[in-house]
């Protein structure tokens, strides 16, 4: 469906299609609407999908051009995804010359963010940390012509612990502007957390897959061959166009990197430990699209457009299992079909199985004699997990109780990992029981038949 089926100044409608878009996507559809007339929503939708402009049209839409006063606040989780958006908003420039828009994040000095002061901007972007320094700790524009609030990625925004700088840019807005809240995953604490200081109106989803339809899963077992060496016989055979490599840590980002250039590959780097001047120069690479591998850490899963994607290998699995699915999502974008590759060993039966358990679709691949072969389901893989009846019931109730300390309804810093480290804290006491008790059972049969010799 196109743009003309929705309540959209005609002059909008021809800026999104000279920019070349036509038809709006489904998120888009159920979004925009509800956004036109003032409604605060969570929309939660795959990465991919069409968040951003599902938020930019409503506001490009609604903004008064003549007023010279801050109409629409984006927030965004990290200076990519700030940046990104920004020049989403700037792209429309050369339709409507009297917009103003102004990109707040670390990457600039304060000094020069506080520049132009007497010339707010009608679209003010940025990172929560940036846009409280600017617009409360500064004060030196006013927020009472406010219309949208928008948090992008806000799981990830809350996750960080980021909404001490957020509350205060919302309640500094007088007049309870419309909230917008997007993201790819959005649990129930996090729903809990939204509502308890944001207006609670409407929950939007596109739908239940968390990436893209055209996203192909595929596992394969690298045996003991070694990542690196699997990977670089991989990348021989299937020749991407455009491949994202993932590693959860900085060190294993680097060495990938360093060991594909050993093997006279040419791939870019990305990871947290880059300066701000070496972060510029790599996303002004990616976007230009000048090499057909980055090696990158879970930075680049969320939020970040890189077109055409064909690729993306996850050389481990992330310990929270939304970010594989944010990873995954980088290809198959926009109607086109990608590959999600996952390398694994035995060693690593426990994290297959826990990607397993989410009910994802995959196929099951391995190397062999230069090419990428169909495998057999693995015996390893899926083994019957023991019913909660077969736990003891102390250890029911304690791994009750601990997930019982996160089911507040507050959304605090990290809880997803607290939750589950607790969880697993007990786990590991009953483990521990469990094999003491069979150390003492087999001690007492030893001395038992040894008595009875």
């Amino acid at each position: 469906m196109n743009f003309k089926s929705l309540a959209i100044k005609p002059e909008l409608i021809a800026a999104l299609n000279k920019l070349g878009y036509e038809k709006a996507t489904p998120i888009q559809l159920r979004v925009i609407p509800a956004a036109l007339k003032g409604e605060s929503l969570v929309a939660k939708s795959p990465t991919g999908s069409g968040k951003t402009h599902a938020y930019l049209i409503p506001i490009l839409n609604e903004i008064d051009l003549s007023l010279p006063r801050i109409q629409a606040i984006i927030v965004c989780p990290s200076r990519e995804l700030a940046r990104q958006t920004y020049e989403f908003a700037q792209a429309f420039n050369k339709f409507f010359p009297k917009l103003k828009s102004r990109l707040y994040t670390s990457e600039t000095d304060i000094v020069q963010n506080l520049e132009g002061k007497n010339l707010p901007p009608h679209i003010a972007i940025g990172t929560p940390g940036r846009l409280k320094d600017i617009l409360i700790n500064k004060t030196i524009f006013t927020l009472q012509n406010v219309k949208y609030f928008v948090l992008d990625e806000a799981d990830m925004l809350f996750e960080e612990g980021y909404q001490n700088d957020i509350v205060p840019i919302y309640e500094a807005c007088k007049n309870g502007p419309a909230v917008l809240v997007f993201s790819a995953t959005i649990q129930e604490n996090l729903l809990a957390g939204l509502h308890s200081v944001f207006p609670r109106k409407k929950f939007i989803q596109e739908e239940k897959e968390a990436t893209p339809t055209g996203v192909r899963h595929h596992l394969i077992d690298v045996k003991h061959q070694g990542k690196l060496n699997s990977l670089v016989s991989f990348l021989r055979i299937r020749q991407p166009y455009l491949a994202l490599i993932f590693c959860s840590t900085k060190d294993k980002v680097k060495e990938i990197y360093e060991g594909l250039k050993s093997f006279n590959f040419d791939p870019l780097y990305f990871s947290g430990d880059l300066s701000e001047r070496e972060r510029k120069r790599t996303l002004k690479q990616i976007r230009e699209n000048t090499h057909a591998l980055i090696v990158t850490s879970d930075l680049l899963s969320r939020g970040m457009d890189i077109p055409d994607v064909t690729d993306v290998i996850s050389l481990d699995l992330p310990q929270d299992l939304a970010f594989y699915f944010h990873r995954a999502g980088r290809t198959g974008r926009n109607g086109k079909e990608g590959d999600s590759w996952v390398f694994y060993n035995r060693d690593e039966e426990k994290d297959i199985n826990r990607l397993l358990g989410t009910g994802l679709k995959v196929d099951y691949m391995t190397l062999r004699n230069n090419e990428i072969l169909l495998d057999k389901k693995p015996i390893f893989i899926q083994r019957k997990k023991p019913l909660k009846k077969d736990l003891p019931t102390e250890e029911i109730k304690e791994i009750k109780r601990a997930k019982a300390k996160f089911n507040t309804g507050k959304v605090e810093p990290m809880y997803k990992k607290k939750k589950m480290f607790a969880i697993e804290k007990v786990k590991k006491k009953y483990r521990k029981m469990a094999i003491r008790k069979s150390i003492r059972q087999k001690k007492n049969e030893y001395y038992r038949k040894k008595n009875a010799d």
